[in-house]
């Protein structure tokens, strides 16, 4: 359901826009429908429509040193957008991550596709470090974003620090008030060695409290690392992990029966994950082992919690059987009030994230 209370600040009644982005989640349905009920007009295509086959190509180029593996794909994508397009072209483009598209693809939609008068721009939810381009793709656009803090200090390039954003079905206005949490921490993402070796260490620690930790991993790679790395999967913790995925109403529904949220970015991620700002849409306590919490405005100790230093942690209580550096807080901290900013917490609304983002 769209939040009609918010307050708009940029008009894109009746904008063509066109949105090149992954497919990741929902998320791309979430901007769509704020952007409708704008009255805009988007027209979406998927960066990489074949994740397998892409996935595949980075291997290529980075082992044979094929730089220009993806020319194909951009030639063939650029001609559909062109054929494609509404009669006078496009009021905006806007580019999220693009990491496969190259210079030539944003120049040509720039020259054909963009009205005169149109703006174009681009956004990185992901770090510069993970990126083919690292980043410089951004030069080529009007307004360039990135959700990464670090990123954004110490660019060269004008990229503005936008934080990711939380969705109305995680709005805590939208909701029914909780009568009784099933949970007291809970945690939902993918399979990754890091988290699955954190996950084993909160839940020897914390025994005497309701956990909910799930990990989801993907039939396909379970058995290829079965054959790469067979100790790496043998005698998992099925209570941990999942072999099928969860639905986002699934985990919603998880995170609002909880007293708090567990986020594990990896150790090198500096931006804030899509989960931490669900967990302040829906006013839920949050531990997190992501350093960075602390630079941001909505950081309040009686709110988050950031655990340093896990993977040297693990590695002492692995040796010792000793867990205590992975307990978690009791009551006392879980059942303190929220502490609420209003005013703060709205603006991390998709709403007011696509505002930042068109307001060119």
């Amino acid at each position: 359901m769209m939040n009609t209370e918010f307050d708009y600040k940029v008009d894109l009644k009746s904008k063509n826009i066109l949105i090149i982005m992954p497919k990741f989640y929902t998320y791309q349905n979430e901007i769509k429908k704020d952007l409708v009920a704008r009255g805009a007009n988007p027209h979406f295509y998927d960066e990489e429509p074949e994740k397998t086959k892409f996935l595949i190509m980075k291997n290529i180029e980075s082992i044979f040193h094929k730089p220009n593996i993806f020319d194909r794909f951009n030639k063939k994508l650029t001609n559909q957008i062109l054929a494609e397009m509404p009669a006078g072209g496009y009021d905006y483009m806007l580019v999220i991550r693009g990491n496969v598209l190259n210079e030539l693809t944003i120049h040509e939609l720039k020259l054909h596709a963009l009205k005169a008068n149109g703006k174009s721009i681009y956004y990185s939810w992901d770090s510069f470090e993970n990126m083919r381009h690292k980043g410089e793709l951004g030069r080529l656009f009007d307004w360039r974003g990135t959700f990464d803090s670090v990123d954004a200090a110490n660019s060269d390039m004008d990229y503005k620090l936008l934080p990711l954003f939380y969705s109305d079905e995680f709005d805590a206005n939208s909701m029914d008030e909780v009568q009784e949490y099933k949970y007291d921490y809970v945690s939902v993402s993918a399979f990754f060695p890091f988290r699955y070796r954190y996950f084993k260490a909160f839940k020897e620690a914390n025994k005497d409290k309701n956990l909910c930790l799930k990990l989801y991993l993907n039939p396909s790679v379970y058995r290829g690392k079965k054959l790469k790395d067979p100790k790496l999967v043998k005698n998992l913790d099925m209570d941990i992990v999942s072999f099928e995925p969860f639905s986002p109403d699934i985990i919603r529904d998880m995170v609002k029966h909880s007293k708090a949220v567990i986020d594990l970015a990896h150790e090198k991620q500096q931006g804030l994950t899509m989960r931490t700002m669900e967990t302040l849409g829906i006013k839920r306590k949050l531990v997190t082992n992501n350093i960075y919490l602390r630079d941001y405005e909505f950081y309040n100790e009686d709110n988050d919690l950031v655990m340093e230093d896990l993977p040297g942690k693990c590695d002492e209580a692995e040796a010792s059987g000793d867990y205590s550096a992975f307990v978690l807080p009791e009551d006392a901290w879980l059942d303190k009030p929220y502490a609420e900013n209003e005013v703060v917490r709205r603006k991390y609304s998709i709403h007011a994230w696509i505002d930042n983002l068109f307001e060119v």
